[in-house]
């Protein structure tokens, strides 16, 4: 009888090294991060990738620096926001840059189940480099995150 046990608990444990902890038909979360320290700034990089199927559902990032030279961060907040504009009419895009002291936070969510990813292409072709039939691959945003030095669990 313990032999039996522990054969099925070997072959249960095989099996899940053989297809993953859940289906690809369920809700899973990958986070992908890097923290830099260099001329006497921290930034810190943290992306939430919501996906089913394969395919990237929702997208959260966090991207802080911290810095004590404060008109630094003005800056950074004036680039970053201009990068984002062109974004500000595309629904279920949304982003926020703040400064708060020694502090520069900029947030975007993006439902890429919803959003008109044809618009995405429209305002930067680049995009299309990852949205393919309307779709993000996981292992397309995962690869462009590992590109940037981030690790993704």
């Amino acid at each position: 009888m313990k032999k039996k046990s522990l054969l099925l608990v070997v072959m249960a444990s095989f099996v899940l090294l053989l297809t993953g902890c859940g289906s690809s038909d369920e809700v899973q979360t990958m986070t992908c991060s890097r923290t830099l320290n260099q001329s006497g700034m921290n930034t810190s990089l943290n992306y939430t990738i919501t996906h089913q199927g394969g395919y990237v559902k929702e997208v959260k990032s966090v991207e802080t620096i911290e810095s004590e030279d404060t008109d630094l961060l003005e800056s950074y907040k004036s680039q970053v926001e201009n990068i984002y504009s062109p974004y500000d009419d595309i629904d279920y895009y949304d982003y926020e840059v703040t400064v708060d002291g020694n502090k520069l936070t900029s947030t975007v969510d993006i439902d890429y189940e919803h959003i008109d990813t044809d618009k995405l292409i429209e305002i930067d072709s680049a995009n299309s480099t990852l949205i393919k039939d309307g779709k993000i691959a996981v292992s397309d945003i995962k690869s462009v995150y590992e590109q940037l030095g981030a690790t993704c669990e």
